[in-house]
């Protein structure tokens, strides 16, 4: 299996990224070599393909085209639910298309008997107009190991800005639990950014705030 068995294609204006491919989606119960084969593959094909990053909550929409007899009359075809993990993990982190896959708002997937047509179309699908920036340099910078903000890519200054609003508006936010507000009432003041816990940013560059 190799990145050419996956055609991809990037609309950044829409936040949204197609792959269609002529190959099955593999089973999260595969053999690891082949596993890792068609992860690598995928993975290869959305980093030369595609430029950016979904930010906030994304939508995964799931076609696979499979024939009937094949599908009900024997055991070699996966279920539904255990294609979607490698399909998912095969498109996030630094090189992919997403941060981290509990950006996942909403799945839906199915399948169908396609006459001549075999594999599967893969749509991921930014939920905010906002949400899907250029992935090249971004970082994340570390106010605790629950909350961690991006950084895009920018002039030491643009960032230095970003950094501070955080601060802002993280600061607001204590105050107000301090003053026993109600935390759904204080979270208005957070940041429109979505924060993500260090844990799942293994790929990325990340800065803690102490050390900036």
């Amino acid at each position: 299996m190799t990145e050419a068995d996956f055609a991809v294609r990037e609309s950044c204006e829409h936040g949204r990224v197609d792959i269609r491919s002529a190959v099955d989606p593999v089973s999260l119960q595969a053999d690891p070599v082949r596993k890792a084969g068609f992860r690598n593959a995928l993975a290869s094909a959305v980093r030369s393909g595609t430029r950016g990053v979904v930010t906030h909550d994304i939508e995964v929409t799931l076609l696979w085209y499979v024939e009937e007899s094949r599908r009900y009359q024997t055991h070699l075809v996966a279920d539904l639910d255990n294609v979607l993990k490698p399909l998912l993990d095969a498109v996030t982190g630094a090189d992919g298309i997403m941060i981290d896959d509990n950006q996942v708002q909403s799945i839906r997937a199915s399948w169908l008997t396609p006459g001549a047509r075999t594999g599967f179309d893969l749509e991921f699908r930014a939920l905010s107009a906002d949400g899907y920036m250029s992935r090249e340099g971004i970082s994340f910078m570390e106010f605790g190991a629950d909350r961690c903000y991006i950084l895009p890519q920018a002039e030491k200054g643009v960032q230095d800005g970003f950094v501070r609003t955080y601060r802002a508006a993280l600061a607001a936010y204590q105050g107000m639990l301090d003053e026993g507000i109600a935390e759904s009432v204080a979270r208005a003041v957070l940041p429109a950014a979505r924060p993500f816990p260090r844990a799942r940013l293994g790929t990325f560059t990340v800065v803690r705030h102490a050390d900036s």
